[in-house]
C-alpha cells in the first residue's frame, strides 16, 4: 500500500503503470496459486519494474523461497528477487543497461554467446542479471552477467572498435566460474536439492538408510540400517554407562554429496571477430565477417574416460545481409579438433549447465548416489567437423515476425552403441514465430522450438537439447488479459542417451489473469 501511494504521488502519472496478476503456476511439479503486483516506475530514461508475488498452495501454505529472511544471504536473495528489471535506455542507444530478467543475449556474431536467457526456468528459478552497452575512447563495450545471487556465475565481456580499412575488430571473453551453480539448492547448504537427502533443512543432507533420520542426528542409532545398533553411551536415557560401546564395527555410509561451496567445475572462452560492411544503401545492407573462438576447460574423452582439454571453433567466412523486411546470415563453420560447440551459451544453457543422472545408481542406495554431469563434460563426444549455418528473419508486414536457423555439420561423433567415433551429421534447428499486433481477442502470441546437435532435427525426437513452448495473451475486456504460458524441456535421468517416460519430461505451465490500474 505504501509503494502504491508513492507511485501515484509522483508527477507524470500517465507514464507510470501498475500491473497485477492472479492465477496458477507450476513450481517443482506442484501447482501453486499466485497473486502478484508488478509496478513499473519510470524516471526519465530509467524504468524500474518490481515483481511482488506470493504463491499459495491448496492448504494455504505460502512458498517461502521468495520471502525468506532467515539469514543475511537469504535476505539479499529475497530482495533481489523482487526486481523484475531495471532498465536505462534502449538496446540501440549509446548507453544502455538492463538488470533483471535477460532474454536473447548475444555477443558479437554469436560464436560464444547466442540467444542466452537467464529466465528460461522462471518462475521456478528466479535470476537477476545485468546487461550493459556503452561507448568510450572510440570503442564499444558490451557485458552481461546471469545472476547477482550467484555472484557473477556466468559473465561475458566484448570490446570492439574500428581499424584501418573499414574493418571492425572485436575481442570477447565469456565464462561460467562454476557449472554446478546451475543446480538448485533450496536450503542454501551448498548441497544441490538433487543430491540432498534433506533439501529443506540446511543442517542435514545425508541419510544412508533412508529412515528419515540424518546420519548425524543424535537420534540415529543405526546409520546403515542393518539392524545393529551402532553405539551405546552414557547419553542414552536409562542407561548407566561411563564409556561409549561400539556395537557395529562395519558401518556403511553413503558418500558425501557434492558441495558447490567447496567444489567447482569452470569453463571459460575467448573469441576474436572481424567484420566489414560491403553495401549500405537504404533498406539494403551486406557485410562479411570472420570469427575464431576457443573453449578453456576440461571435458571427458569417451575413449579413455580421462579428462582432456576443450577445443576451438572457426568461422573463416560469414555474410550477413538485410533486404527490406528480411535479414539473412550464412556461415561456414569448422571444428578442427572437435570438443567444441558453436553458441555454447545459448537459450537452453541454464537447463544443460549441470544435470543429474542415475546411470550406475546402486538400487540399494538411491538419494544422492547418482552422477552430476556438466555441459562441458559432454563435448568430448564431438570430433573434427565442418559445415554451414544459416539464419533467416522475416517481418511479415505488421502482423508476424518469423525467425529460423539451421546448422548442418558433418564429421566424427562418438557412438554409444559401437563405442567408437563414426561419421555422422550434427544438425541444429531453431524456430520462433511471434505475433506483432493483436488479432481480435489475441493480444500477443509467441511460439518457439529448439533442437540442437542431433543427426536429424526434423525427426522431432526430443533430447536434452530440446526446448519448446508458447505464450498466448487473450483480452478479456476492462483492462484484463488472460495469459497462458507453457514450456517443455527434457532431462536424461538414466544416462541412456534418450529421453522417455514422464520423469524425463519437464513441463512448466502458468495460467494467470493480469490487469492494469
Amino acid at each position: 500500500m505504501i509503494l502504491l501511494s508513492l507511485i501515484y504521488s509522483q508527477e507524470e502519472t500517465e507514464t507510470k503503470s501498475v500491473q497485477g496478476a492472479f492465477g496458477a503456476v507450476t513450481i517443482d511439479g506442484k501447482i501453486w496459486n499466485q497473486i502478484a503486483i508488478r509496478p513499473v516506475i519510470p524516471f526519465g530514461k530509467l524504468s524500474v519494474s518490481l515483481d511482488l508475488v506470493i504463491y499459495i498452495d491448496q492448504d494455504g501454505n505460502i512458498h517461502k523461497d521468495e520471502w525468506d529472511f532467515s539469514s543475511g544471504e537469504k535476505v539479499k536473495n529475497s530482495l533481489i528477487d523482487k526486481i523484475y528489471y531495471i532498465r536505462y535506455g534502449q538496446r540501440w542507444d549509446p548507453f544502455y543497461f538492463r538488470a533483471g530478467a535477460l532474454d536473447r543475449v548475444t555477443m558479437g556474431q554469436g560464436i560464444l554467446v547466442s540467444g542466452y536467457s537467464n529466465s528460461i526456468l522462471y518462475p521456478q528459478v528466479r535470476k537477476v542479471g545485468l546487461e550493459a552497452r556503452f561507448k568510450a575512447f572510440g570503442l564499444g563495450f558490451y557485458g552481461f552477467t546471469n545472476d547477482f545471487k550467484e555472484n557473477l556465475g556466468i559473465s561475458g565481456l566484448r570490446v570492439s572498435g574500428p581499424v584501418p580499412g573499414g574493418i571492425t575488430l572485436g575481442v570477447s571473453f565469456a565464462g561460467d566460474r562454476n557449472q554446478y551453480l546451475g543446480l538448485r539448492d533450496g536450503d542454501g547448504d551448498g548441497r544441490p536439492d538433487l543430491v540432498d537427502d534433506f533439501p529443506g533443512n540446511k543442517d542435514y543432507w545425508l541419510d544412508t538408510d533412508g529412515d528419515g533420520l540424518a546420519d548425524v542426528d543424535p537420534g540415529e542409532w543405526d546409520i546403515d540400517g542393518d539392524g545393529i545398533t551402532d553405539t551405546l553411551d552414557s547419553d542414552i536415557p536409562g542407561w548407566d554407562l561411563d564409556t561409549t560401546i561400539v556395537l557395529d564395527d562395519s558401518i556403511f555410509t553413503k558418500p558425501e554429496p557434492l558441495n558447490v561451496n567447496e567444489e567447482s567445475e569452470a569453463v571459460y572462452a575467448i573469441a576474436l571477430d572481424a567484420g566489414m560492411p560491403l553495401i549500405s544503401e537504404g533498406n539494403m545492407s551486406v557485410a562479411v565477417y570472420a570469427q575464431f573462438a576457443g573453449l578453456i576447460g576440461k571435458t571427458i574423452d569417451p575413449v579413455t574416460g580421462a579428462d582432456t582439454s576443450l577445443g576451438t571453433g572457426i568461422i573463416p567466412f560469414g555474410i550477413s545481409a538485410k533486404f527490406g523486411p528480411a535479414r539473412f546470415n550464412l556461415e561456414y563453420r569448422m571444428m578442427p579438433q572437435g570438443r567444441f560447440e558453436f553458441g555454447y551459451w545459448n537459450r537452453s544453457y541454464e537447463i544443460e549447465r549441470a544435470t543429474f543422472s542415475t546411470a550406475g545408481l546402486d538400487p540399494m542406495l538411491g538419494g544422492n548416489t547418482g552422477q552430476i554431469i556438466t555441459k562441458a563434460s559432454k563435448l568430448g563426444k564431438y570430433g573434427k567437423q565442418k559445415g554451414y549455418y544459416s539464419t533467416l528473419t522475416v517481418d511479415l508486414g505488421s502482423l508476424l515476425d518469423v525467425t529460423m536457423a539451421y546448422q548442418n555439420l558433418f564429421g566424427r561423433q562418438w557412438d554409444n552403441v559401437s563405442q567408437d567415433f563414426i561419421e555422422e551429421t550434427n544438425q541444429t534447428f531453431l524456430a520462433t514465430i511471434q505475433l506483432k499486433k493483436s488479432i481480435s481477442k489475441v493480444q500477443t502470441a509467441r511460439w518457439y522450438y529448439q533442437q540442437r546437435n542431433v543427426p536429424n532435427p526434423f525427426d522431432f525426437k526430443p533430447t536434452e537439447n530440446t526446448i519448446m513452448g508458447y505464450r498466448v495473451a487473450l483480452e478479456l475486456g476492462s483492462g484484463m488479459v488472460l495469459n497462458y504460458i507453457f514450456r517443455r524441456s527434457f532431462q536424461d535421468l538414466d544416462g541412456d542417451g534418450k529421453v522417455d517416460g514422464p520423469d524425463e519430461t519437464v513441463n512448466m505451465t502458468s495460467i494467470e489473469t493480469s490487469f492494469s490500474f
